[in-house]
């Protein structure tokens, strides 16, 4: 146990030298050509990938039996925060594309930082915390090369090729009274979208040789965004044990956000040239055409999340911590009708989600048996993504796994406390409706490291 132990706490050094090295990324996915790419899986803490994505109803005392980890996903949260926390996340990605017609198979692996939040106990009397930090919302990342013979003879070459995604830099603070809290979220979302198709003839009848040409649309973005979260529980039951001070509580939480609709100003150059494109570098030898700063908008819909969430829960003088917990939860975003680019539709469609947890902790208070310390958790979602390709839904359904492994105090004086959360996820997008299917199956590491500052010493 003794050499488990001293592995956990080398984890996190490990991971964040990995952190500070540039990430090699090999994604190819052609879904993420539509609206402003593939919505992140993975942008919620790892805790709450572990669940399934779980997020509306989760509270403080899921975290474990040690620390805490941030609820970015439900600003309400923060206001249950009793140590600093810094929460970082590191995600490994793995897709297998297959598509129907013809009948072909496509792989790509990523490594890439996840996510990462600070969260501050402003006020422990009065239940008011904050947080702050950055994290991916959408990808874009795909390259397709098409072969095709034209009707003269000639064979002609396309790469389609795009780059970018949605990023988000936030901040939020909460406020609790008794058992009921509210809280905000807001901050600037940040991106670009530029997609290419370089054409290229790869042989001509009559041997005349054609230099290349490339169609580019390159659009940067941003504006700002507020989402909302409300978050709270009742006792269903209480019974008292032996001791005085001893009891099991039998609760429910409950937990919803709203994120408003947003509008992103957008500055976009469109540039229409031939020259030499696949050679690892762009040189241009003639621009037939270049409009430079062409002001837009991004219009993106509402998102709505609610969810609720059963806690037998276990209160002792040395403690509180949840022994089990089933959540349900459910999510909805209005992209068909309410998004738009530069003006323009897209192919997409409403998307939702159905998410169902659970989550066991053996006994976090048993300080002699490591193992009835961890926190256990498994999730499953079933809904439809909101990208739309050959109009008949992309329907998503995923299984995840993981656990919180705390990482224990090795000085009776110190305040630090350190989990490790990792998940495990295995889905699919599409289904035999759809022409192409994605097989996804990802491992998300976190690390949540909480201390307690601003004590008053009590020795010199």
């Amino acid at each position: 146990m003794l050499f488990v132990k001293k592995i956990l706490r080398l984890i996190p050094s490990i991971v964040l030298v990995c952190s500070l090295l540039p990430a090699k990324a090999q994604i190819n996915s052609p879904f993420s050509r539509y609206g402003l790419g593939n919505e992140v899986f993975n942008s919620q803490n790892a805790t709450s990938q572990a669940l399934g994505g779980f997020t509306a109803a989760y509270t403080s005392s899921m975290n474990g039996s040690f620390g805490q980890s941030l609820n970015f996903n439900n600003p309400a949260s923060y206001a249950s925060l009793y140590m600093t926390t810094f929460d970082l996340g590191m995600n490994l990605t793995s897709n297998i594309l297959r598509s129907q017609s013809p009948v072909s198979k496509f792989n790509s692996n990523y490594f890439v930082p996840n996510y990462l939040a600070v969260g501050l106990p402003i006020d422990k009397k009065r239940k008011i915390g904050m947080a702050f930090g950055l994290r991916p919302i959408t990808q874009i990342n795909y390259s397709i090369d098409e072969l095709k013979t034209l009707s003269a003879g000639d064979s002609l070459f396309n790469n389609y090729i795009g780059q970018g995604g949605l990023n988000q830099a936030f901040f939020g603070a909460a406020k609790s009274w008794k058992r009921f809290s509210v809280g905000f979220n807001t901050g600037y979302n940040f991106g670009k979208k530029k997609i290419n198709n370089i054409k290229s003839f790869v042989y001509n009848t009559d041997s005349t040789n054609y230099y290349q040409s490339i169609a580019s649309t390159n659009t940067l973005f941003g504006g700002f965004f507020m989402q909302l979260g409300v978050l709270g529980d009742v006792t269903l039951k209480t019974v008292q044990h032996k001791a005085a001070t001893d009891k099991t509580e039998y609760t429910l939480s409950y937990g919803g956000t709203a994120t408003l609709k947003q509008s992103l100003s957008g500055k976009q150059d469109v540039l229409r040239s031939t020259g030499s494109y696949t050679t690892g570098t762009e040189t241009n030898l003639d621009t037939v055409s270049l409009v430079s700063n062409t002001a837009g908008k991004i219009n993106l819909p509402a998102k709505y999340t609610a969810g609720i969430a059963f806690h037998k829960k276990e209160i002792s003088n040395n403690g509180i911590f949840d022994q089990w917990v089933i959540g349900l939860e459910y999510d909805r975003a209005n992209w068909k009708n309410n998004y738009s680019f530069y003006g323009q539709s897209d192919m997409l469609s409403d998307a939702y989600m159905t998410r169902l947890c659970v989550q066991f902790c053996p006994n976090a208070l048993d300080f002699e048996n490591y193992w009835s310390t961890v926190t256990y958790r498994a999730g499953f979602n079933t809904g439809k993504d909101y990208i739309n390709i050959d109009q008949n839904g992309l329907k998503v359904t995923s299984f995840s796994i993981g656990a919180g492994f705390p990482i224990r105090k090795y000085r009776s004086y110190d305040y630090q406390f350190s989990v490790l959360n990792m998940a495990l996820q295995y889905g699919k997008r599409g289904s035999s409706l759809n022409s192409y299917q994605e097989n996804f199956f990802q491992f998300t590491f976190g690390y949540s490291l909480s201390d307690i500052w601003f004590n008053k010493r009590k020795y010199d």
